[in-house]
């Protein structure tokens, strides 16, 4: 007869507790970005898809994220109000 397979009681709480957790090099990565992020602020707009496009395609040959390559353009673009 199979024998019956015995619940761990304490690795079950450690593998929900710890299951939350980040890892301290992750906690340091991430204090680390919003320092280097603190003068940015994430939108969201929607493109027509001809210049969602232009610009995977600009960031491409420039050879930037599209982050970098938006930021070019609306700079460019916003010369009178900046």
């Amino acid at each position: 007869m199979a024998e019956k397979a015995k619940f761990d009681r304490e690795a079950a709480f450690k593998s929900i507790i710890g299951a939350g957790r980040q890892s301290e090099n992750a906690v340091v990565t991430e204090e680390k970005n919003a320092k280097e992020n603190s003068d940015r602020v994430q939108r969201a707009y929607y493109l027509d898809r001809d210049l969602d496009k232009a610009l995977r395609r600009m960031a491409l040959e420039a050879g930037k994220n599209l982050t970098e390559s938006v930021n070019d353009a609306l700079r460019v673009g916003l010369t009178k109000y900046l």
